[in-house]
C-alpha cells in the first residue's frame, strides 16, 4: 500500500470518527456500520472489494454508520474527507448508494465554507457519463440542518477540528489556501 493510499485510508477513518464523536455529543447514538467494520478479516474485505456480484457491490457501499434519534428514526451516513473542494464522488459510489442505500446521507468534510456538509442519497445528481461528480457546495445542505440537534457551539469547535486533521494531509499549496480560509 502507497503513502497516498495509506493517508487516504487514515484521513477517511479519522473523519468518520470526527462525525461520530460530533453526533454522540448531540445526543445521536451512532454505530459503526460499513463493511470495513463488519468484515474484520482481510480476505473477507479482498474479496468483497474483487466482487462485481449484487452482494458484493452492497456490502462495498455500505454507509459508515448507523444514527439513531431520541424518536429511536435510523439513518444510514456515509463519510467523504476531501482535503479540497468542491467535494466530489466517484459516480460508482452514487451508483450504488442510490441502488442499495437510496435513504441514506452523505457527509462531505471539506476545508470550506460550513465545512461539514451533507445530502439525502435520493437527491443527489448524477452524471452517467463522468467518472467522478463534484457538487458545489450550494447544493449541499449545511450538516447541522440536517442533524438539527446539533449545537452551534459544536459546530464552531468541530469545524477547526476537521480543518486542522486536513492539514495534516495537505501540500504546501494546498496549506497556503487554507491559510486564507478564515476558522471559526
Amino acid at each position: 500500500m502507497s503513502y497516498f493510499d495509506s493517508d487516504n485510508f487514515l484521513k477517511g477513518n479519522l473523519g468518520k470518527e470526527i462525525v461520530r464523536s460530533l453526533l454522540e455529543r448531540s445526543g445521536y447514538t451512532v454505530s459503526l456500520y460499513g463493511y470495513e467494520e463488519t468484515m474484520l478479516d482481510a480476505k473477507s474485505k479482498r474479496t468483497f472489494k474483487k466482487s462485481s456480484s449484487m452482494t458484493g457491490r452492497r456490502m462495498r457501499s455500505s454507509p459508515d454508520l448507523l444514527v439513531y434519534d431520541d424518536k429511536d428514526v435510523m439513518m444510514l451516513v456515509e463519510v467523504k474527507t476531501r482535503g479540497k473542494s468542491p467535494p466530489y464522488i466517484r459516480t460508482e459510489e452514487i451508483n450504488n448508494l442510490k441502488e442499495f442505500w437510496n435513504d441514506c446521507i452523505i457527509v462531505f468534510l471539506v476545508p470550506e465554507g460550513n465545512i461539514l456538509y451533507a445530502k439525502r442519497i435520493n437527491e443527489m445528481q448524477i452524471l452517467e457519463s463522468c467518472s467522478y461528480v463534484q457538487y458545489k457546495l450550494s447544493f449541499l445542505e449545511k450538516f447541522q440542518e440536517i442533524f438539527t440537534r446539533v449545537s452551534p457551539e459544536d459546530i464552531k469547535h468541530y469545524q477547526n477540528i476537521v480543518l486542522e486533521m486536513l492539514e495534516i494531509f495537505m501540500s504546501d499549496k494546498e496549506k497556503d489556501t487554507l491559510e486564507n480560509t478564515p476558522k471559526t
